[in-house]
Order: structure tokens, then sequence, then C-alpha cells
């Protein structure tokens, strides 16, 4: 048979668009949202114990000057991310190499820590914010909870940097940009995992009364919650990888795709049995249509494994198992008939799924007119062996997940020592006796006097004495001597 030039194989056709555009498929979260009710003022709040120290007074204004502009970029119509994380990351000490800030709030847990008995309130301080997580875009009215501890403050705030980082992701990956959606979903990642496996540990371990108030907390100071998060956004940072391949003209490598997109579903997966486990009472309040995406985004994605692993197999001359693999992304594309079955959830009128209808609707159809024609070709020229009805991929030909796990590593800045308290008419002895870790370090006995200059802070944070006050029972501590003065 003579062909012509304008001859066309449908059995070699390429992936078209909805299959780049169902694997970069993500969830843009809310941020957290400080109340807008809320006056605090951190130089008030400290002006005695602060007078007597002009560094200390220009690093609260600082932190004060800071919080405005979060707070007003939160409020804005439009939240520019770009703008919410630069502040963010000028009130949080990140530890980057282009960010130099003199204070922020993590400096202010550490005055407290290492200074309790002389970091005494003026004005009563109450941080109130309310969660992104649980944000539900069908009951817009946002819930504030409300807490006296920094700590409570720091949380919350480098949370909203890990959500405001994500929504610099998905804005990047709306505009093409894949390798830049991945560098920041990654730094997203880096952001969780600090906060589960660090932060909020540390922090639980010595408040009792956080620990008792479970149900009432906002899912942000959770460490299942994060520890959770950590895998979705590390699935998310793997989906543009993909996605950034798939982008590129010419045959991509389709089994390294098939094994990537196997591995982006085990951690989506891996996202959910970590939520549901570790923190059930906080899944239970998740917007549904997210729950929704996140079962039809591991499908689709266990659904696109198998397609380019059929088309890895095609190439490489295994007709037969070719088949069987498209076969098997035919149907875990496929809208489910029970809530439990195989395949997609049914996507309703009003779920945000919607607008991914035309691309699953085009990738069906391209998956059934390749099957037909490798169906086709196979009986007519190859006569390979397709394995049982169904047709089903042997063991030792499928997918092996990759799971690259792309994070950031992300930790706060300890490298710059805190500034001091002091009460002004009040001697040292009088405010507290010295620590042990005091007296080491100044050679000094323990009845001797000593400055007020707190100790750095890694030899704060590395002193368990110091450690044990940065929580709730510290900050009603402060509080009850401040009302019986």
């Amino acid at each position: 048979m003579i062909m012509s030039d304008n001859y066309f194989d449908p059995s070699s056709a390429s992936h078209p668009d909805s299959v780049l555009r169902l694997s970069s498929a993500v969830h843009r979260f809310a941020i957290p949202f400080i109340n807008p009710k809320d006056q605090i003022s951190f130089e008030a709040s400290f002006n005695t114990c602060s007078k007597s120290h002009s560094n200390t007074i220009a690093a609260l204004q600082q932190a004060d000057n800071r919080r405005r502009e979060i707070k007003a970029a939160m409020a804005s119509g439009k939240v520019i991310h770009s703008s919410l994380s630069t502040s963010l990351a000028e009130y949080i000490p990140v530890n980057t190499h282009h960010c130099v800030c003199t204070t922020n709030i993590f400096s202010l847990c550490i005055l407290i820590t290492v200074q309790p008995e002389v970091a005494r309130l003026d004005k009563h301080v109450v941080f109130s914010w309310s969660s992104g997580i649980e944000y539900n875009k069908h009951n817009k009215s946002r819930e504030f909870s409300d807490s006296e501890a920094l700590m409570f403050e720091l949380v919350l705030s480098i949370a909203t940097y890990a959500l405001s980082e994500s929504n610099i992701g998905c804005d990047s990956c709306v505009d093409g940009d894949f390798p830049k959606a991945s560098r920041q979903f990654a730094k997203t990642a880096g952001i969780f995992q600090y906060l589960g496996e660090d932060v909020l540990p540390n922090w639980m371990a010595n408040s009792v009364q956080h620990a008792e108030l479970e149900n009432e907390t906002l899912a942000e100071t959770r460490v299942g919650v994060c520890l959770a998060m950590q895998h979705l956004y590390m699935a998310m940072a793997q989906q543009m990888a993909v996605a950034t391949v798939l982008a590129k003209p010419g045959t991509p490598n389709y089994a390294l795709l098939g094994k990537l997109s196997s591995g982006i579903a085990a951690e989506m997966d891996t996202f959910v049995t970590t939520f549901r486990s570790k923190s059930p009472v906080h899944m239970s309040r998740i917007d549904p249509a997210f729950l929704t995406l996140i079962t039809f985004l591991i499908n689709i994605q266990h659904s696109l494994g198998l397609y380019f692993l059929g088309r890895s197999l095609w190439l490489n001359s295994e007709y037969g198992v070719a088949i069987a693999a498209i076969s098997e992304a035919t149907v875990a594309a496929r809208t489910r008939t029970t809530p439990t079955g195989r395949g997609l959830p049914e996507i309703e009128s009003t779920s945000p799924l919607q607008s991914l209808l035309p691309e699953l609707s085009n990738y069906r159809k391209h998956m059934a007119s390749l099957l037909q024609s490798w169906e086709k070709d196979n009986m007519l020229v190859y006569f390979n062996k397709v394995s049982k009805v169904p047709p089903s991929v042997p063991a030792d030909k499928a997918l092996k997940p990759i799971r690259l796990k792309k994070i950031e590593e992300y930790c706060l800045d300890m490298t710059k020592d805190p500034l001091p308290f002091s009460l002004p008419g009040v001697c040292d002895q009088q405010i507290s006796s010295p620590t042990k870790l005091e007296n080491k370090s100044n050679g000094s006995n323990a009845g001797s006097s000593k400055g007020t200059d707190p100790p750095s802070y890694d030899e704060a944070m590395t002193n368990s004495s110091f450690q044990e006050q940065v929580d709730n029972d510290l900050a009603r501590d402060l509080q009850l001597k401040l009302n019986s003065e």
C-alpha cells in the first residue's frame, strides 16, 4: 500500500494538551487571616520593660509595622501573594540569603522565654486568627480562634507564609512556568515539614492546655495536619516536574512519566491517610469539595500512570501489554458507579471540577481512539497476545512508583541574639537569680548579680529550662502578674 505524505497514523498520535492539563491540576488553598478587630501593638504591650533599651523599642516598632503590612495585604480585595510573602518573611526569621531583618515574632518568643521575670505586659495581648486550610467557599464567614501565646502567632504566621508561597506556585502553574511552580511547592512542603517535625512538637510537648484543646484549635496548629500537608505539596511539586516534561516538544520518556504519575498518586494517598489518622477532627472540617478533588486527582494520576506505561510499552514493541495498560487506564478514568468503587468520583454541577470536564472528555476520547487503533494493528500485523479479559498489566510489567520527595529545607533564623528587657528601678536580685547557664557562661556564683543581657539563641534553644516556658501557660502567668500589680 502506498501512503501519501499526509497520512496520519493514529496508533502513534502524540499526547493531547488535555493530558498536560490533567497532570498539572492542583488546589489553591485560602490563607489564614488575622482578625480585622485585632489591634495588637507589641510596642505598647511591652512598653515598661523595653523603655530603657532603644534597640528593643525600635525592634518592637518594626514588628508592629510588619504586622500592619500583613493585615493590610490580607484585607485587600485580591491578595497579592508576592507582597504578602515578603512582609511575612520580614516578620518571621526566614533563614535565607536575601532576607535581612533586625527582629521578628520569633525574637519576641525568645525574649520572653529567656527573661520571663522582666517581660511584663502593660496591655492585654490576645492573638486572633482564622484558618485557611479549614476555609469553606460555601460558608465564607470566617471563625476566629484566640490565644495569648506568642507561639500561636508564630505558628500561624509561618503557616500563612507557606500557603502564600503555594499560591505563588499556583499562579506560576497557570502561567505555564512549571519549573518555578515546582520550586514553590517544594518550598511549601519544606515549611510544613518544619512545622510538623520541629516547631509544633516542641510547643505541644510543653503545653498541656494546647493538647486538651484539640477540637478547638486551628488545623494549622496540629502536627498531623502539617505532616499531611507536607506530602500534598511534595506531590504537587512532582506534578509540576511531569508537566515540565510534557510541555517540551518531541516524544517524552513515557516510562519515566508513568512512574512519576504513579508516585504522585501514592504521595497524595499518603496525604489522605496521614490527615485522617493523625487529625480526624480537622479533616471533618475540610471543604468536602476539596476532598472530592483529592479523590479525583489520585485516580486521574493512577490513570495517567497507566496511560504513560502503555505508550512506553508500545514504543518498545510490547503491543499486547500496551493494549492492556491503555485498557486499564480507560477504566481508571471512568466515573465510579458506587462511592467506594474504582474510578473517578461523580462531579456535581457546582463542583470546581466542572472546569476539568472538557479536558477529561478529550482525554477519554483520545484513549478510546488510541486503543481502537492499537487493537486493529495488533490483530492485523503484530498478533501479540493480550492478557485475560478484562485486560490487565502483568505483575512483572507493572508500574514501580517514583516519589521524588521534592522539598526545600526551611528553618528559623537563630543566628541573631535577642534584645534585652528590663524593669526600671528593679535590681537584678529582685527579678530572678541567675540560671545555671548564666553562671557557667559568666564564671559567677549563684548569688552574684548579673546584667539583663539575655543568652544567645543557641544557648536559649538548647536549655530546657527556657524551652518549658514557651507556651500558653507562660502567657497566662504573665497576664496574672500584670493584673496583680
